[in-house]
């Protein structure tokens, strides 16, 4: 078993860009969840890393959508700012999409407004999105070859199942999506060449449920109690874990992502990549 080292990788990504104190990362985060709250703070540290510019917009868990829609599209019209993002998970009384859509296109970073996903969905944008980059880096390090290869994602979601499925069926694998109504995952993950997993539930991916010398990446995110981080509401400790039992599976698999460590730090260089797009 070899573990995908997303830490170094993205260290040599960050390596290579150039530093410039014109280009400018907005991030906007409404609430506190201690998952945005880490990766915020990577790319706090990222931003500072490069020269890059970094403003870090907060509101109220409780903000309107109307309120929200409209600081948005402000901050969006700031020529300083090179590249924005709107960090999720929202609060479920917004209504994703429509915050999402107001991020002008040649400034979505994320690729996350309905306009940019289009063309990117069309080959037509000339980035990725940074959750796709990442997992292409990894698959690359790993040395898959994607044409026919049999491609198992585990969750739909706008983050990760849905960009990086776009993005499988053109490197022509063969692909399976699964999604909450989906019955027997096991005997699903057990075909798997490949298994990426974007769910956020801890340990849904066990030893059992996968075939020796798969390469298993791991792209969900979540807190538990533990000695890494402190969530704001209870004031415990809690530490990042990933969809994927590592212990159990690391046992089966040829390759395999951790969290964290994984596709999160690499995610965050591939976004200040897409930040130096023409």
């Amino acid at each position: 078993m070899k573990i995908l080292d997303g830490s170094k990788l993205s260290k040599n990504i960050l390596a290579g860009l150039p530093s410039s104190q014109k280009a400018k990362l907005a991030v906007v985060q409404v609430g506190n969840n201690p998952v945005s709250a880490k990766y915020i703070k990577e790319k706090r540290k990222a931003a500072k890393g490069l020269g890059v510019g970094f403003r870090l917009a907060r509101f109220p868990l409780r903000v309107s959508e109307a309120t929200l829609a409209r600081e948005i599209e402000e901050i969006g019209k700031d020529r300083k700012v090179s590249g924005m993002i709107v960090q999720l998970p929202l609060p479920k009384s917004l209504n994703t999409q429509r915050v999402l859509d107001c991020i002008p296109l040649q400034k979505d970073v994320d690729v996350l407004s309905s306009k940019a996903l289009g063309l990117f969905a069309q080959g037509a944008l000339p980035w990725l999105p940074p959750t796709v980059q990442a997992v292409s880096i990894l698959l690359k390090e790993a040395k898959v070859h994607l044409k026919g290869a049999r491609v198992l994602i585990i969750g739909a979601g706008r983050l990760v199942g849905l960009p990086v499925s776009l993005w499988l069926l053109r490197e022509g694998a063969t692909l399976t999506i699964t999604n909450k109504a989906t019955k027997n995952l096991s005997s699903l993950t057990k075909q798997a060449d490949v298994i990426i997993s974007g769910v956020g539930k801890r340990g849904l991916v066990k030893g059992n449920m996968v075939k020796k010398g798969a390469v298993v990446i791991d792209a969900g995110t979540s807190v538990e109690s533990g000695p890494s981080t402190r969530s704001a509401r209870s004031g415990r400790q809690a530490k990042l874990v990933g969809d994927v039992d590592f212990k159990s599976v690391s046992k089966k698999a040829k390759y395999i992502s951790p969290v964290p460590g994984g596709v999160g730090p690499l995610t965050v260089a591939c976004l200040f990549h897409n930040l130096y797009h023409d």
